[in-house]
């Protein structure tokens, strides 16, 4: 039993209601992916599965949000496999580039199925990708990912990529790199909003730590993404770029599981330079 439960994690995002998930009221029953608990590569290719290349029906907005206030994300866990490491990015070229606004390092799955996270008032208006990515602590080398639609409104003037840098990517054979088992991650490039949880929440470790490999991004990141490195040292300190702790205590401002506001902008539209 030991073994078996060793082999795999289980998670996936329920809120807001990503693409293809039966949770997502949308989805056609013929769409729907009951295998979303899945990792990538096993369940469909970064990003997002695949499932950004959906037709317009299909990529209504889940959710809209106010630039600059707190919200939160939920998940369905059925095996935490020991938590792990989180980060939240948004998209507005439909998952080409991405910017992380949010990276939760070392309690990911076992604080809580239901995080707080402040939506950065830099994030320009429109329509665009919300990605939840999860690299689990015990078990298979994976990446998770689901991703939904979002609207963004009452937005700033964009992300720029020294505060809100491209996602770490691993174990999704786009690149060369690995996770670590029993090592939570480290991101490289965390960003500005951060959460340290688990053995990391009196540590707050900076310096990379909990993978191998380079330039551990996706293959859309642009000439403003950072290109990234680790030793896999789980006992080094020292910054690398921009980043400040961040644990939003505001209530979320969206009721759970619902948006009460309808969509009103175009996919990809967006006032980012």
């Amino acid at each position: 039993l030991l073994g078996a439960a060793s082999v795999a994690a289980h998670a996936e995002l329920y809120w807001p209601h990503p693409l293809h998930s039966k949770y997502n009221p949308i989805t056609p029953e013929a769409l729907k992916d009951y295998s979303m608990t899945s990792p990538l590569v096993t369940d469909g290719p970064y990003p997002c599965k695949g499932y950004i290349n959906n037709p317009e029906s299909l990529m209504v907005p889940a959710v809209t949000w106010s630039a600059g206030k707190t919200y939160n994300y939920t998940t369905v866990v059925t095996a935490p496999h020991g938590g792990g490491s989180v980060q939240l990015s948004l998209s507005y070229d439909n998952g080409t580039t991405w910017s992380v606004i949010f990276s939760y390092m070392g309690g990911a799955n076992i604080e809580g199925n239901t995080i707080d996270f402040l939506l950065p008032s830099d994030a320009p208006s429109g329509t665009g990708l919300f990605s939840w990515t999860w690299f689990n602590l015990q078990g298979n080398r994976e990446m998770y990912q689901d991703c939904a639609v979002i609207d963004v409104i009452d937005g700033g003037a964009g992300l720029n990529s020294v505060d809100y840098p491209e996602p770490f990517v691993a174990n999704a054979n786009v690149n060369n790199c690995t996770t670590i088992e029993n090592i939570n991650v480290v991101f490289p490039n965390p960003g500005k909003n951060v959460r340290y949880g688990g053995v990391y929440k009196d540590t707050k470790p900076t310096t990379p730590a909990g993978f191998t490999g380079t330039n551990c991004v996706g293959p859309g990141a642009g000439s403003g993404s950072t290109s990234v490195s680790s030793t896999a040292s789980s006992s080094s300190t020292g910054a690398t770029g921009s980043s400040s702790t961040v644990i939003p205590s505001q209530s979320p401002t969206s009721s759970f599981g619902s948006s009460s506001q309808s969509p009103t902008s175009s996919f990809g539209s967006s006032s980012q330079s």
